[in-house]
């Protein structure tokens, strides 16, 4: 059954998606965003338990005021960020450091308070290094090699080369390895695990740089009102420009002819036409699903079955009428691990030895109490590296049936977490109010991301978004160009509605 036609149909209203067809509708084109879920954002979002607002992800940006702008290009208001004095602190057996910092001078105070005895020299390397790729990276071009001219592309490669290679260096070389260099010795694994900001053994020193770069820049930026804000901002600006979005609608198949796009198919059979389709979603589900039938390139395909993805993790999000500021918690997000070995660390499905995040959002921002919060009601959220293959798949089994068997595994698993904190916080586990906990198929279900996964591929690759094999296909979000996060997402809308607006100017 056919209905409606569109000049580009957009496939996921996370932020990239919802970027592509704040850009598409701007410039006049009938643009339909298909989303599965019920509402917006995808891993960009936020829910609400007794008052308190929780972020399954990422609960600040680098670039507040650079949003904004983008907001009034769409005659969109702006939307409230908080400048944040400090992001996030790690938490180590004996030590603890807080990696971003709202000035260099904070940076080295709660280093030289928690490591006295640092050398100066190496101190400062670590600082001229981060501020180094910080000026590469802001003086890159932010464009999709795919919508520069053959002489553009000469003269970006010419540009890494000459004025990106901290940035190259530094995002192939694992942080451990960094570390050991700048910080060698038995006497400073305490100082070098302090540092590593994520646990696991592969994380690469680009990482600590950026968060050390931009933060020591003041370029941190907490959401007032949670994560949500940002998607549904988005959503006014496709709609104010003339865009549709439909949610709770599940694409089941892309439609291809001759080797060109003529629209999609819904789970519930409805055929909806374009002559071209963003695919703002999961690489998996892009590739091996949606396009299930279609002759893929052997090389791409692969490719895409060698490159690993990123993990995924379990969280609890806790209502507890503890304070947490009674326990020297200042609403920054604490990495806490009882282990210097980065491997032991990083192992996943291991809520008693692996490191855990914790994030106190109600502490660092009065906007994520609603007015239906009690004043001695406080949120705590723990979030620790998991795989959705865990105990038989959680024992959900391959087709991740949530029996009573599942719950009662998560709850096992929450518990152990849970008991974790209380070295910190005693009697944690006696004072909780709400309690709503999230596995890899949590975020498997909400996202349809691979595993569960939380950014997208485990390294960072040119992914094309202009799929040549198909005229009219694209892909945008944190699986292409140029990568996870939220703005980069945003970025990689903008890019893919560029290349549609190329190919299709009419």
């Amino acid at each position: 059954m056919s209905t409606d036609s569109y000049d580009t149909i957009i496939i996921g209203a996370g932020v990239s998606g919802l970027s592509c067809a704040a850009h598409l509708a701007r410039e006049g084109k009938s643009v339909l965003v298909l989303e599965q879920s019920k509402r917006p954002g995808g891993y960009c979002c936020s829910f609400t338990r007794k008052g308190l607002i929780f972020n399954p992800g990422a609960h600040w940006i680098l670039d507040g005021p650079g949003f904004n702008s983008l907001l009034t290009s769409f005659g969109v208001d702006p939307i409230e960020f908080k400048q944040l004095h400090a992001v996030y602190r790690i938490l180590g057996p004996t030590k603890y450091v807080d990696i971003m910092m709202s000035s260099k001078e904070l940076f080295v105070k709660s280093m030289r308070r928690s490591f006295p005895n640092i050398r100066d020299e190496s101190l400062g390397e670590l600082i001229d290094i981060a501020n180094l790729v910080k000026y590469e990276m802001e003086n890159m071009p932010t464009d999709s090699m795919e919508l520069i001219s053959l002489y553009g592309k000469l003269k970006m490669g010419v540009s890494m080369l000459l004025n990106a290679k901290n940035m190259m260096k530094y995002n192939s070389m694992r942080l451990k390895d960094f570390l050991e260099e700048l910080f060698p010795g038995e006497e400073n694994k305490d100082l070098r695990a302090a540092l590593h900001i994520a646990p696991g053994e592969e994380l690469t020193a680009i990482a600590l740089l950026v968060f050390l770069a931009f933060g020591m820049a003041k370029s941190a930026w907490g959401i007032k009102g949670g994560s949500q804000e940002i998607p549904d901002a988005l959503v006014k600006a496709v709609k104010q420009n003339g865009g549709k979005i439909q949610y709770s609608k599940k694409v089941s198949k892309i439609k291809v002819e001759n080797k060109k796009i003529t629209g999609v198919v819904l789970d519930d059979k409805t055929e909806i036409s374009s002559s071209s389709v963003v695919a703002a979603l999961d690489a998996n589900q892009l590739y091996f699903q949606l396009l299930k039938g279609i002759q893929i390139p052997e090389k791409l395909e692969r490719k895409l079955r060698e490159t690993s993805i990123s993990g995924s993790w379990f969280s609890v999000s806790i209502v507890t009428d503890l304070n947490p500021a009674d326990y020297d918690f200042e609403g920054t997000d604490v990495l806490l691990h009882n282990t210097n070995d980065v491997a032991e660390a990083g192992k996943p499905n291991n809520p008693e030895r692996n490191s855990f995040v914790a994030k106190f959002n109600s502490l660092h921002d009065d906007s994520y109490r609603t007015e239906k919060a009690k004043d001695n009601h406080h949120s705590i959220q723990l979030l620790a590296p998991a795989t959705i293959e865990y105990q038989n798949y959680w024992k959900a089994g391959k087709k991740l049936n949530r029996t009573k068997k599942y719950e009662e595994v998560k709850e096992k698993f929450a518990k152990k977490l849970i008991a974790r904190m209380e070295t910190y916080i005693p009697d944690l586990s006696k004072h909780i109010v709400s309690m709503d906990i999230s596995t890899p198929i949590t975020y498997h279900r909400y996202t349809l991301n691979h595993q569960g996964s939380g950014l997208g591929w485990e390294k960072m690759i040119l992914w094309k978004q202009r799929l040549k094999f198909v005229k009219g296909l694209y892909h945008a979000g944190m699986w292409s160009f140029p990568g996870p996060m939220v703005e980069p997402s945003i970025e990689s809308g903008k890019n893919a509605a560029e290349l549609v607006l190329r190919d299709f100017p009419e």
